[in-house]
């Protein structure tokens, strides 16, 4: 199932806000900002387990490598979104488990696999935009189809890092892994 024309009006709408609000002019955000604007709205449709000591009124996003989305994820920190601080970090394999999302640039197999082993299952969203990295445990994936982004969700990989993931997220997903 493809997201409805009105949802991506929607994240197209949020990302407007993030970035610069009450901009009216511009209707359609670059690939890079929608992207880094899903991830984080993303976070709002994710329930991490009780033991998590993330902070309720912060959302911490980090990204590994280098790239036009993580750009992006950059220009959102200290924003707000629904009430919530937005923190965005660099970070290598080492600290990734430290983060509620993890976006990882497609640099290459040999850092996915390190962070996705160092990372474990911890309770971390890990996005990407690279089919390759969501055939390798990546729990969301952003594509570029037809003009439009889409996404799919690993709900197998989700599950395994005690993340729960609302319906109405699964319900706008192209795919769902189960």
């Amino acid at each position: 199932m493809r997201p409805s024309h009105s949802l991506l009006k929607s994240l197209t709408a949020a990302w407007l806000a993030l970035t610069a609000p009450g901009a009216l002019a511009q209707t359609q955000a670059p690939e890079p900002d929608l992207k880094a604007a899903i991830i984080t709205n993303m976070l709002l449709f994710v329930e991490w387990p009780a033991r998590s000591a993330f902070p309720a009124d912060q959302l911490t996003i980090c990204n590994q490598g280098d790239g036009p989305v993580a750009k992006a994820l950059a220009k959102l920190d200290q924003k707000t979104v629904r009430n919530k601080l937005v923190k965005v970090l660099a970070v290598n394999s080492a600290n990734a488990a430290e983060c509620q999302a993890l976006y990882i640039s497609p640099n290459g197999l040999v850092a996915l696999e390190k962070t996705m082993s160092m990372v474990g299952s911890s309770p971390v969203m890990i996005a990407s935009d690279s089919p390759e990295y969501f055939q390798r445990g990546t729990m969301l994936n952003l594509e570029l189809v037809d003009g439009r982004i889409v996404f799919d969700i690993d709900l197998r990989a989700a599950q395994r890092a005690g993340l729960q993931v609302s319906s109405k997220a699964l319900r706008m997903a192209r795919q769902v892994a189960e």
